[in-house]
């Protein structure tokens, strides 16, 4: 399945919208379902990253702060989500870690 561009947009920006509206899981469904036919979309992943976050849900967000890593991004952000999605996993040592390193670019800026 395909989808245009403009249906790639919108169903970020409901994803956003249910977001601000403190609905993560209903935003993870549509996300989900627009990197099911766009993968490539980095925006959509750093949205479904915060709903993943906003759920408590920590072992997928750390593996989508990876996967986001290894795309290149390098954003103080990024760290910082990283350790929150470190810590819910129950790894402190790793969460301070990506917090230090967070510190570190914001210092750099």
């Amino acid at each position: 399945m395909t989808l245009k561009p403009t249906q790639q947009r919108l169903l970020l920006m409901l994803g956003w919208l249910h977001l601000q509206c403190g609905q993560p899981r209903r935003a993870q469904v549509l996300l989900e379902a627009l990197l099911s036919v766009a993968p490539e979309r980095r925006d959509g992943r750093r949205a479904l990253l915060l709903a993943l976050l906003q759920q408590g849900l920590g072992e997928p967000a750390v593996r989508l702060c990876r996967q986001l890593q290894e795309d290149g991004e390098e954003e103080p952000g990024l760290w910082r989500c990283l350790s929150r999605a470190e810590q819910l996993a129950g790894r402190l040592d790793a969460a301070r870690a990506a917090h230090a390193r967070a510190l570190e670019l914001e210092a750099r800026e």
